[in-house]
């Protein structure tokens, strides 16, 4: 007996005791679902989508307190709620990405002004000093 041979429920009840324990992940269900149409049939199911929701976005997945018949209809699927929920995330982490590199970059020009302080303070010191030790050596011929 191969794989194929099992019956569709009991892939479905694989799918989703590996979607629950967290042993499939969202891109998991969207490899299987690209290995044959069974497995995308299979992985399209509503419920294996909206425990990854709940999984993966626990406070942006609550639904309303009291649906109506129409917000239902116009509900997305877990699927699509999944993928723009995520796109959604994924923009948010670039962007603090993004000001996370700016920041380091701020910092950096600021070291580098500091340096560039701190190099001039240094050569007016040599200058100070040279300029002591010739004060100091013409007192000392004196």
């Amino acid at each position: 007996m191969s794989a194929s041979d099992l019956p569709d429920e009991l892939w479905a009840r694989v799918l989703e005791l590996g979607a629950a324990s967290a042993a499939l992940g969202f891109r998991d269900l969207c490899c299987l679902a690209i290995a044959s149409r069974r497995l995308r049939r299979l992985s399209l199911h509503p419920a294996l989508w909206s425990g990854l929701l709940s999984r993966d976005f626990p406070s942006q997945s609550q639904p309303s307190s009291f649906p109506s018949s129409s917000s239902q209809q116009q509900q997305p699927d877990p699927k699509s709620l999944y993928r723009t929920k995520f796109e959604r995330h994924k923009l948010r982490m670039a962007e603090a990405r993004r000001r996370a590199v700016y920041e380091a970059e701020g910092r950096v020009v600021a070291c580098r002004r500091r340096l560039t302080e701190l190099e001039e303070s240094m050569c007016a010191e040599g200058d100070r000093i040279k300029a002591t030790a010739q004060e100091l050596d013409s007192l000392e011929r004196v």
